[in-house]
Parts: C-alpha cells; structure tokens; sequence
C-alpha cells in the first residue's frame, strides 16, 4: 500500500510546488518498481518450483511406465492364450483348456499431483506457453492411458468370477459368454501398450 503525506511546509510558489511535485512522483515510480521486482521474484519463485515439482513427477511416472511394460506384456500374452483356449472349448477340441491360463491384472495409478497443483494455483500462468503446452500434452496423453487401464480393470472384474468358478470345466455356452469380454479386455491392454509408448515420447518432450 503506497501512502502520500501531505508537505511538511508550505509551498510558496510554482517552483516549490513542482520540486513537491517532482519527489512525490520520483517517490511512488520508485515504490511501485520496489513492489513489482518483488512481485516478479515471487512469481518466479512459484514458477521454479511448479517446474521442478512437475519435472520430477513426469520423470517418476516415466520410470513407472517403462518398468510397467513388461508386466502390461505379459497380461496381453495371457489374454491372447486365454482367448484361444476360449475358442477352442467353443469348437469343442479336446482339452483346449489343458494348460491353465492364470489372469492377472494390477492397476497402476499414475499421479498428476504436482501438474493439478500448478493449475489449480494458478502457477501455470507464470510459464511460458510452450514450456505449458508441452507439460500439457504429456499429461493428457497420460490420462488417456489411465482411462483405458481403468477399461481395462472393469473388463477383468468382469471375468473373474466365471474364470475363477469354472477354470478347465468351463462349458462352450460359459466359453462364448466370456469370450467377448476377453477381446474387449485384449483390446483395452493392447491399447495400454500402444498409449504408453504415446505418453513416453510426450514425457521425452516435456524434458527437453
């Protein structure tokens, strides 16, 4: 808050009114510089850190994704043999469920803590645009991933307790009921697959 106070002394003429004059403008130009450095060192403050604290969260959830693959893999490998013994029982080929296909599948929640925080506060303003719209289309592009995990998660529920009843006594009728829901589930794993390779190469430009 800038305060102006009244002169000490009177003022005899045009000269000492502009010299008065002259100090109170010198005075609040200087006041509002002072004010406005330390605004901008503030914001730049908030700035720094929203990078930093987004930087090292993209470079967690880059981790995350990578060591993740492998698993992500081994669910689509399983699927796939799943859906072939499905369509073997279906056809009636003799023992098309021999070997037991075990089906598992972890969801892995991937955070934007740091990305909400920095929106939410109102720091994403301090940056520049193309620094935003690169932080940007990484984490959409990471939420298109965890939306098709979800997908995926609700198709396993889904199978589970007809997989888990019936294992290798499962019946052609049981085997046509479910063998939809494993395309579907073998289509949202792939999809993980593909989006994740997306979403990595969106966390390599953010870093750059």
């Amino acid at each position: 808050m800038l305060d102006v106070h009244a002169p000490e002394h009177r003022i005899g003429g045009v000269r000492d009114f502009l010299i008065h004059l002259l100090t109170i403008t010198v005075g609040l130009l200087i006041a509002l510089g002072l004010e406005n450095t330390a605004e901008s060192l503030h914001h730049a403050h908030l700035r720094n850190e929203a990078v930093a604290n987004i930087t090292a969260e993209i470079r967690s959830n880059q981790h995350l994704l990578k060591t993740g693959a492998p698993k992500v893999m081994e669910e689509q490998q399983a699927l796939l043999k799943m859906l072939a013994a499905l369509q073997g029982v279906i056809a009636a080929k003799p023992d098309a469920m021999h070997d037991a296909v075990t089906l598992g599948f972890q969801e892995t929640p991937i955070p934007d803590a740091a990305w909400q925080t920095a929106g939410s506060t109102g720091v994403l303003s301090y940056m520049s645009y193309d620094q935003v719209a690169r932080f940007s289309a990484a984490y959409q592009e990471q939420a298109l991933l965890q939306a098709t995990e979800e997908k995926a998660l609700e198709d396993y529920l889904e199978l589970m307790p007809t997989l888990k009843l019936n294992g290798k006594n499962i019946s052609p009728a049981q085997a046509a009921q479910v063998l939809p829901v494993v395309q579907k589930a073998l289509a949202h794993v792939s999809g993980m697959l593909a989006i994740g390779q997306g979403t990595l190469g969106t966390y390599d430009e953010a870093l750059r």
